[in-house]
């Protein structure tokens, strides 16, 4: 609901719209959407918008695409739910995961300014209310594992939990760093399923993630017997390395993983709890 006192300083148009558009749930709207809720024509309705960007009580956030900014709704430059309400609205087809993901899921205590959306096309990051929404971009074979999730009374796609994993072992750098994974899979532990894990880890077709997953379960002390064993059998023979993001970094082969181990073990388990 729209608080009337934010009303003042605005014209009968411009606070419907305002109304007419809190009271649909609306986080992302056009031109077009709004002429159609007040009935006026597209050139009515770019004009009342037009008005309201300049009052700052609407924001343009990309070529025919506004949103509503409601005052107590951000909190600048942190995590909130409204980010993953509007990054949810911005296209089609996609998916929330990584960082995003991770947090979602409750597996990371670190913040992040940056919501990651999963999509099958390229689109350049947009930055809101001091959050910057960044788009990655991945093959059709990569694009599953997702699932509905409600947020308030809004609808929006996340990876699933063993999806959030293995796309993090799969691009690192777009969940902070490897250590994040690690936390992520003994946070979630209880409720990742491991055969789901290796079947995720095989379609994708990057054997680094098959190493990645079997060294960080190893070295986290939860790797199932049999869930193992089929790691290793899909050891594919180029080296790959633990954390690609952590350039210049030296680090001792893992003969068994045929992985690169560039990040100290330490800080891999150093804040694990029982």
């Amino acid at each position: 609901m729209i608080n009337q006192n934010k009303m003042t300083g605005l014209g009968a148009k411009e606070a419907e719209l305002i109304a007419t558009v809190g009271s649909k749930g609306l986080k992302v709207f056009t031109v077009s959407d709004v002429a159609g809720l007040l009935n006026i024509t597209n050139i009515s309705a770019s004009q009342i918008i037009h008005r309201l960007v300049e009052k700052r009580k609407l924001q343009r956030i990309e070529k025919a695409k506004y949103l509503l900014i409601p005052p107590e709704a951000w909190k600048a430059g942190e995590y909130t739910e409204e980010g993953i309400i509007i990054a949810s609205q911005l296209l089609s087809p996609y998916y929330l995961s990584y960082w995003t993901a991770l947090s979602f899921y409750g597996w990371t205590e670190q913040p992040s300014r940056t919501i990651f959306v999963a999509t099958q096309k390229r689109k350049l990051p947009i930055e809101i209310q001091g959050i910057q929404i960044k788009f990655i971009q991945l093959k059709k074979e990569k694009f599953f594992g997702y699932e509905q999730h409600w947020v308030g009374n809004q609808k929006i796609l996340v990876a699933d939990q063993e999806k959030t994993i293995i796309d993090c072992l799969d691009q690192p750098r777009y969940c902070g760093e490897i250590v994040e994974v690690a936390k992520g899979l003994w946070n979630g532990r209880k409720d990742l399923d491991q055969n789901k894990l290796l079947e995720y880890a095989l379609k994708m077709k990057n054997g680094a993630i098959v190493k990645r997953l079997g060294y960080l379960l190893d070295i986290l002390e939860i790797s199932k017997p049999k869930i193992r064993k089929e790691l290793l059998k899909n050891i594919t023979p180029n080296l790959a390395v633990l954390d690609p993001s952590n350039k210049g970094a030296t680090g001792k082969e893992n003969k068994e993983w045929n992985l690169k181990v560039n990040v100290d073990s330490h800080n891999l388990i150093e804040w694990r709890t029982h």
